[in-house]
């Protein structure tokens, strides 16, 4: 559903351009723009963001939202699905909570690295910060937007340009570190190399032990071998086990969705003891989930078949290993470093003051939107 067609005045940067804003809600409308929204990716030098649009909107957490596509546009004078990725100046990828199933007017981006506000790398605060602004205008009472942010831009005078508005709103953002890529060198000692010595050391270490003693193998492609009975069973035996419909997504993904692939480790008597899946495009391999058999801790199976993994995978000509929502391993600290921005924009109303009171008073672990509201770290300013 097409919500707004909305021209916004420039704010006074010496650009005589103005802001046209389209807004999409619900799934099937936003999908529409998929081809448009990767030429748009493409456009800024954030290939692939947008190559997964549908399983990222249909993800457990994702359904449980609604999403909307805010569109930053140079023209205002066609149908927003006749637009072309070079009427665009950027767009976001956002969704709205729910609160016992009714609308809330609090959006946040899903993607805590920031790679759903797709814009050029020079003007991505500025279009983040009007985005920002034209929703709370419009709509919303609370708004969050994470993007990629590596311009060194002085976001303070951007951001103080493109909230200006005749009405007041409390605003604050934040720098993170978001790494969650390793990049494959053309060997596995050079890849190796830029990871620590404790981390090389596990991974040839529990490699070497798991094959002597468990006697495994590896498989890189088991897309077509893997049946739906061998995945509910290491579920059931793993250290982490998942949903029912969790699995049943991880399965139909494995076996239907362009890119997907799925490689593990098998025992001597052909039993699973670690499954990968994830999805390949424009040279990196995106890590979404592991399962590991419990009951191995001693030959660390986790790191067994990331060891396999890295070998393989520059194998076939990846150029970049990217773990969706980071991991715990060690293997972590190799990578590479990347920052996003956080802007999180307020209304000055009743329900913006009892949310951040709540959410200072409780301390909620998730979601991150709320952590952000009370985190004493964080300079709030009404602009």
């Amino acid at each position: 559903m097409l919500l707004t067609n909305s021209t916004v005045p420039p704010p006074e940067t010496g650009h005589a351009d103005t802001a046209h804003f389209f807004l999409l809600r619900g799934r099937s409308q936003i999908l529409r723009m998929q081809t448009v929204l990767i030429g748009l990716s493409a456009l800024c030098d954030q290939t692939g963001a947008m190559d997964y649009l549908e399983y990222f909107l249909t993800s457990a957490t994702s359904l449980k939202k609604t999403p909307y596509l805010v569109l930053l546009a140079s023209r205002s004078d066609v149908d927003v699905f006749q637009l072309s990725p070079q009427d665009l100046k950027g767009a976001a990828l956002t969704y709205e909570y729910k609160i016992f199933g009714l609308p809330s007017r609090v959006f946040s981006t899903s993607d805590f690295s920031g790679r759903t506000v797709i814009a050029p790398a020079d003007v991505r605060l500025k279009v983040s910060a009007l985005i920002c602004r034209y929703l709370v205008e419009n709509y919303a009472q609370i708004v969050l937007l994470s993007f990629v942010e590596d311009s060194g831009q002085n976001y303070q005078r951007y951001f103080d340009i493109a909230i200006a508005s005749n009405k007041k709103y409390w605003w604050t953002t934040q720098k993170r570190e978001v790494g969650a890529t390793i990049i494959l060198e053309k060997t596995v000692n050079a890849t190796l190399a830029n990871l620590g010595k404790h981390t090389r050391r596990n991974l040839r270490y529990y490699r070497r032990k798991a094959e002597a003693e468990l006697k495994c193998s590896f498989a890189g492609d088991v897309t077509n071998s893997l049946s739906k009975d061998h995945l509910i069973e290491l579920n059931h035996a793993s250290t982490h086990p998942v949903a029912d419909h969790l699995l049943d997504r991880r399965y139909n993904c494995i076996k239907t969705l362009e890119g997907a692939f799925c490689v593990g480790v098998k025992s001597s008597d052909g039993q699973w003891i670690s499954l990968l899946g994830g999805r390949r495009h424009h040279g990196v391999s995106e890590i979404d989930w592991q399962l590991n058999r419990g009951g191995l801790g001693k030959y660390s199976v986790g790191t067994v078949i990331r060891a396999y993994l890295i070998e393989h995978e520059i194998k076939i000509g990846m150029s970049r290993l990217f773990f969706e929502g980071g991991t715990p391993h060690s293997i972590r600290h190799a990578f590479l470093a990347e920052k996003a921005m956080d802007i999180v924009v307020l209304n000055r109303s009743p329900f913006t003051l009892l949310l951040r009171t709540w959410s200072r008073r409780f301390r909620p672990t998730k979601p991150f939107l709320l952590q952000t509201l009370y985190d004493p770290a964080l300079k709030w300013e009404l602009h």
